[in-house]
């Protein structure tokens, strides 16, 4: 009876989340068509300014709104895909009955966060409906787009309730057969910790406010050190940070002032017209794929190095260099050129070692070459111009690509039968030139326009995406099947950003509203130590971040502390920007829990990963080498900003 039940169970929730996957999928369809009907547009405006020596009036109000309901429209269907970023570091010490309830706990959280932004940009869409509150110059209502807003997230919240079913009826996958004691006790941590503020505000709240109010420090303090425990016992970090920022802040301050701060931040930051950046670069890197750039870039790569030895190994690096242009993720580019060069350099008798190695650390380029999310999304973090960023980036990157050259033709000079002898199987290079030679076209006019000033970031993304798109379009590569790929990919990925986003600016909020970056900067102050050794020894904290954390995780948690006292300290903050990405990058290499080492893991099943790990270290000492480079000389990254228009 119990098994027909729970069938039946099962079977009902299988065909609801049928439904919802189909209506979220159709609407975050319309979504980046949006967004790509938006990145036309915008496009037409800069045509029209360079001939007509006009443009479109005020167009930055009109994208704004559309873009805010366009990027929000694709929630719903993040939800029902689970695009949650989880850290499952600890995961082989949650055993079934645990991780049952730490998921079921995270599904709720995510519920419950989505419902507090529906219900609070509700509130402030109404409000700005009866005020009749407009845009500045074309005086449109706004409080319409809020409403749409509340609309698509109201969706997600319910979406997400549907998930609560799932995790609830269905089986449990786990690493153990049993919980561990670590497990028990950070789980127990958590819940008691949790639990015991909740009683506390039921019993005694002024008391609460009072000594939160008196000690602004200690509770932020509290609060990151169960925003870690939270991470490790596999809370997806958007509502971590969301609901710790709101439950901190309605403390300090009261439960509507929250919802108020809450609801206007995430539409500022929604509405804002730089932040259109992040999905049109998203979409770029989605119709370049989809347009075969990939090959393109590594046929160029192999035919201008193929006849050196170890020219696989240089192309390659070089190939995840251009890869990177266009996708702005380390691990899409690991995973993308692992699969088309293993193979190629295990059929050519390549170490395998050294082969996993290269196409680890070449990923890593992916999130430094711009145009690149991780990027973006610190400028969107710490209001810092995306343009500047992407110029800065240029010559670590470039320093990068000749670090790891160098890396490899000393592992060749050392052990020489890690590679063939030299052969003439490379690619004729008038072909491949021209084959690559719309891609590079492309990232020429994108970035070549950044950085002489002809385009604003959200412009020069614009480009790049109906660029990536007319280039698919014209090679016959967008099939229905296919622009649905990237419209999924689209989706998953700005839906992902955007929770991990709003969550982080009401945790942003509380912070800096409990003094902590100031009460750590005194305390820094007081430290017998200069500048520079502070600095390194964040930087090693970052590296041990990276090793274990996805980049977005790591920047979402700390930029808001760290960033204000490495700026006290005198560092200039697009040099720590661009720094700190490079630290968290090693990181994704760093032996044993760097991301894409188990990347690459995955791609070759007869590979063990400890040959993996040892394939990379080298190419990690290089990366040594390069921050100290950066740290010792700061124009690294700061030389060709100075420079621009």
């Amino acid at each position: 009876m119990t098994d027909l039940v729970s069938n039946t169970g099962t079977s009902l929730i299988d065909r609801v989340e049928e439904i919802t996957d189909r209506l979220t999928g159709f609407i975050s369809g319309l979504a980046v068509l949006g967004l790509l009907t938006g990145a036309l547009v915008v496009v037409a405006d800069v045509l029209w300014r360079w001939t007509q020596g006009g443009g479109i009036a005020a167009l930055n109000e009109i994208m704004g709104q559309m873009f805010a309901m366009a990027v929000a429209a694709t929630l719903p269907a993040g939800a029902a895909r689970r695009v949650n970023l989880k850290v499952d570091l600890m995961a082989a010490t949650f055993g079934p009955r645990l991780t049952r309830v730490l998921t079921v706990t995270g599904s709720v959280l995510l519920a419950v966060f989505f419902g507090a932004l529906c219900y609070y940009i509700w509130a402030l869409g109404l409000r700005f409906v009866s005020q009749g509150r407009e845009t500045l110059i074309l005086q449109w209502p706004i409080g319409p787009t809020y409403i749409f807003v509340s609309g698509a997230v109201g969706l997600t919240f319910l979406v997400q309730l549907v998930k609560i079913w799932r995790d609830i009826v269905s089986p449990v996958q786990t690493k153990a057969e049993k919980s561990s004691a670590t497990g028990l006790t950070l789980a127990g941590i958590l819940f008691g910790t949790v639990c015991a503020v909740v009683v506390w505000a039921l019993v005694n709240f002024a008391s609460l406010q009072d000594i939160a109010g008196s000690r602004p420090g200690l509770f932020v303090a509290l609060a990151f050190a169960l925003l870690w425990i939270a991470v490790l016992c596999q809370i997806p970090l958007a509502p971590t940070t969301g609901l710790l920022g709101i439950i901190g802040t309605a403390i300090l301050l009261s439960l509507p002032s929250t919802g108020r701060v809450f609801a206007t931040d995430s539409m500022e930051f929604l509405t804002n017209w730089q932040v259109a950046t992040l999905p049109l670069f998203l979409m770029m890197g989605s119709f370049s794929v989809a347009a075969g750039i990939s090959d393109d870039i590594y046929r160029l790569a192999n035919a201008a190095l193929g006849r050196i030895k170890g020219g696989l190994a240089y192309a390659t690096v070089a190939g995840c260099a251009g890869f990177g242009a266009v996708s702005g993720s380390s691990v899409a580019t690991a995973a993308t050129f692992g699969r088309i060069a293993l193979p190629e350099m295990t059929r050519r008798k390549y170490d395998a070692n050294l082969a996993s190695g290269v196409v680890a650390a070449g990923g890593t380029l992916g999130a430094l070459v711009p145009p690149s999310g991780a990027i973006i999304l610190f400028a969107l973090l710490t209001e810092q111009s995306i343009g500047v960023l992407f110029i800065a980036a240029m010559g670590p990157a470039l320093l990068a690509l000749l670090l790891y050259f160098a890396t490899i033709w000393i592992v060749l000079k050392v052990e020489p039968d890690k590679a063939p002898v030299v052969h003439d199987l490379r690619e004729p290079l008038l072909p491949a030139l021209s084959a690559a030679a719309p891609v590079a076209i492309l990232f020429g006019v994108v970035i070549g326009g950044l950085y002489g000033g002809i385009f604003t970031a959200t412009e020069s993304a614009a480009v790049g995406a109906v660029g990536a798109f007319l280039l698919a379009l014209i090679r016959g590569k967008l099939s229905k099947d296919r622009l649905f790929e990237v419209m999924s990919e689209t989706t998953a990925t700005t839906a992902l950003i955007y929770g991990l986003i709003f969550g982080a600016l009401i945790f942003s909020f509380y912070v800096n509203l409990g003094q902590a970056p100031e009460l750590i900067a005194r305390a820094i102050g007081t430290m017998d130590a200069t500048p520079i050794v502070i600095l390194l020894v964040l930087l090693v904290f970052y590296l041990l971040l990276g090793a274990v954390m996805d980049s977005f995780a790591v920047m979402v948690i700390t930029v808001p502390v760290v960033t204000p006292i490495v700026l006290g300290l005198g560092f200039d903050i697009f040099h720590w920007g661009i720094l700190m990405l490079v630290v968290v990058e090693v990181g994704l290499i760093s032996p044993p829990f760097g991301i894409n080492l188990f990347v690459l893991k995955s791609l070759q099943p007869n590979q063990p990963i400890s040959g993996v790990m040892k394939g990379v270290v080298p190419f990690v000492l290089a990366d040594i080498v390069k921050i100290v480079l950066l740290v010792a000389f700061p124009a690294i990254a700061l030389w060709l900003p100075s420079t621009m228009n």
